[in-house]
This record gives C-alpha cells, structure tokens and sequence, in this order.
C-alpha cells in the first residue's frame, strides 16, 4: 500500500499573504503539540537512528496529532514561512518558551533545503520515521522532492524552501499592508477580549485566568509594530469610557511595545514587556467598578483602596500560581511602575528645573509608568474630558516631569512625533490638572 504521507509544493494560484487569517482555538492546540513533537524527534535524531526504541512513543503520538488534523480538516499542510510555521493556512500561535525550539526547528528543515509537508490521509509510524530519518546526524544538503536515496519515500513531494522563498519575495507588498492593518484591528479586539474576561475572572474570585494565552495576542502585536507602526500607534486612540481599564490596558501594552523598540529592546525583550503591560493593572481590576467610574472625589478609604491596587495586582500574579524567570519581572515591574522617578527641583516661577532620581527603577517600569499616564490624560473619565495628545505630554514635560525618567520622556515625545520644547513663555510653565 502506499505511503499516505505527502509534501508538496504550494500551488501557483496560491496567495502567500492569505496565510493566518483563519483561526481555531482546537487547530492552534493541536498545531502546537505537532511542533513539539517535530522539534523532539528532529532533536533527537542527531543523537540516535530512528530505529531506536526511544522514538517508538514520540512517533505514536506525533502520528495521532496528524490524524487528528486530518480528521479535522481533511489535510495537515505544515509551511516554514520566514520564522513562523502555518499550519492549513493559518498562523500558528507559540508562548514565549517555545520561540527559540521553534527557530532551531526552522533552521533544521532549511539545512536540507525543507520549507513544509502536506498530507491528506492518515499516516503511519513508518513513513513518519523515513521522514524524521532525513534530518539525521549523518544528513547534509538539500534533499530531491521525493527524500534522498537512503530514506525514499514512495508518494512524497517536499516544499523547496527556496523555491518558497522566491514566492515570498515575489510577492506585492500593497495589499499586505491593506490586510495587516484589518488584522491589526482584529488583534485589537481579541487583546480587549482576553483582558475583559481576566478582569472577570478576579471580580469572581476565582482562580484568575491564566494570563500566559494572551501570550499570541503579544506576539502579533510586536510583530505588527514592525510594520504597520503609524496605523499601530493610531489603534490606540480608541478609549471606552464605560470599559476603561480594558481599553486602557491594551493601549499602554501597544504603546509600550512601540516605545521599547524605539529604545532598541529585542523582540524577545518587546514581549516580555508587552506581556506586563497587558496586566500590569491587574489590581484596578479586583475592585469594585464604582471606583474607576465616579465623578466626584475618592473617599479617603476609596483613595487607599486603589494606592494599594499594585500590591492586589502582584497578589493576582501570585495566584497564578506559576513562578519563573518572567513571572519575577512582571511582579517587580507591577510594583515599580506607580513610584515616581524622582524629585523635581522647581525655581522662583514654579518651574521644573531637573528632575533629582530617588528610585533605582526597572527599565520596563519606567517605559509602563509613561504610557500609563499619557493614555490615562488622552482618555475621557467620569470626572474630566480627554486632554489632547499635545497637551497630555506638555503636562507630563512640566507639572508631572518628576514622575518619569527625564531622558525617556524624551524618547516617548519623540515616538509621538511631538518635540520636547516649551511653548509656553517662561513664567507660564505650569498647567493644573483636575485629575489624573
């Protein structure tokens, strides 16, 4: 019988650029399991042949995750597009553990020249060991369509990475931007979805949710920035002022994204503070909505209530109950962002002359601490009408310049295309606020 499991070429009339706008919450699962056990079995074949009998379990199950693919969707079509895998045209999804698993496995099905595989029926053990066996520790070049003379495989065709690439290249650029700022919004949505239904889950007193799924949403965003930066930073004009702090949290998480690639952080970096941002008000949200939506003055209590609401928040990240590397800088971080940077030193007219630094702060407190307040002053509340964006970061550069690190306001004023001057005459330098 022949071997059911097939690779092939993308076809001439497909569009590249359609890739990922489908999404299922069930493929994007079994999707993931497919590339771990992928990256596992490409791993391990450097150190044993794919005889052994410590491939026999991963192949079963890497197997059962194609059937069930296939049941599904009637195919399994796996693509390595640039550093990102699609599977049945839709963008796979992966947290921030599995990135650097996922760009060794890229690069490993390049070395021999693999850009994906399609199969159409269900397959067995067999034709996925020959397959894994041409990524072996013996294995160099790029390999013919139908595999290489030691590991043939009867009724396969393999995805030419560089042929791939030559339709990537080739492909027009216009409407890609068309579709990514449509996407871009769509993300938006999904962003405001999750965080409303975090804050649901505190407001419960459940367990809260866990905050590590939105870590796909972050990723699109960074990846979004890159190219859509203009239309990016516009989506986080869009304010709720019966949703607040939904809206609030997503727009400082976009802005903070911008803001650190402005400063040069890594993807790698623009993640992990975009995770923060997301949540970093996590606190506001476990108290009662009357607080963020009245209009006269906060009670003493109420006020202490909310000074407090970074400690709820750091509480909520515990609860999660998953401590390591990331969630210590999301608890420092949540704590940090609400001290002030220094003190100001003003002169006779009341002007801010330098700021003096008090605290030692993180940098992704310092970045969340800005856009924090630029979005809060840009935001209609109960209590006041939105300032606009000049005169939200006038009041930042003169009557709320102490809050921040003086050299990153610069850069922040700069990312909003609005230079640090002062238009103001000398002794005017100084606006009121009725609330912030």
């Amino acid at each position: 019988m022949a071997d059911p499991f097939t690779l092939k070429k993308p076809g001439a009339d497909e569009d590249l650029d359609a890739l990922g706008r489908a999404h299922s919450e069930k493929l994007q699962g079994l999707a993931r399991s497919l590339l771990s056990g992928l990256y596992m079995l490409v791993r391990s074949v450097k150190m044993y042949a794919p005889d052994n009998a410590v491939f026999d379990r991963p192949l079963m199950q890497l197997q059962d995750v194609l059937n069930a693919i296939v049941a599904r969707d009637g195919r399994a079509e796996l693509l390595a597009v640039k550093d990102s895998f699609y599977l049945n045209e839709m963008l796979i999804k992966t947290d921030l553990a599995m990135l650097e698993n996922m760009r060794w496995l890229v690069s490993e099905l390049r070395t021999r020249d693999v850009g994906g595989f399609s199969l159409a029926k269900p397959i067995n053990t067999e034709e996925l060991k020959r397959f894994i066996a041409l990524f072996g520790k013996d294995a160099a070049g790029p390999v013919a369509e139908a595999g290489d003379a030691h590991h043939r495989l009867l009724t396969l065709s393999l995805v030419k990475w560089s042929k791939l690439r030559e339709r990537l290249e080739a492909e027009p650029v216009r409407d890609q931007h068309i579709d990514r700022k449509k996407y871009a919004l769509t993300v938006y949505g999904r962003a405001v979805f999750f965080v409303r239904r975090y804050m649901a889950s505190l407001i419960e007193g459940e367990r809260p949710l866990n905050t590590a799924r939105a870590l796909p949403i972050i990723q699109d965003f960074v990846d979004i920035s890159y190219q859509q930066r203009t239309h990016f930073l516009g989506l986080t004009t869009i304010h709720s002022e019966t949703e607040y702090l939904a809206y609030h949290q997503v727009n400082v998480c976009m802005m903070a994204i911008v803001f650190g690639s402005e400063l040069g952080l890594t993807k790698q970096q623009l993640r992990d503070l975009g995770y923060i941002a997301l949540f970093y008000e996590a606190g506001m949200g476990a108290l009662a909505s009357t607080y963020l939506t009245k209009r006269g003055a906060l009670t003493p209590q109420e006020r202490d209530m909310v000074q407090r609401s970074p400690l709820l928040a750091v509480r909520n990240i515990l609860r999660e109950r998953t401590v390591n590397r990331s969630t210590l800088l999301r608890l420092v971080t949540t704590f940090e962002h609400k001290t002030d940077y220094g003190t100001a030193v003003r002169d006779e007219y009341g002007n801010v002359q330098r700021v003096i630094q008090k605290a030692d702060l993180g940098l992704y407190a310092k970045i969340i601490s800005i856009c924090d307040t630029f979005d809060a002053l840009t935001s209609k509340r109960p209590f006041r009408d939105a300032y606009g964006p000049d005169v939200a970061l006038l009041l930042m550069w003169t009557e709320l310049q102490a809050k921040f690190d003086p050299e990153l306001l610069k850069v922040f004023m700069k990312v909003m295309e609005i230079a640090p001057v002062k238009v103001l005459p000398r002794h005017q330098q100084t606006m009121t606020l009725s609330g912030v």
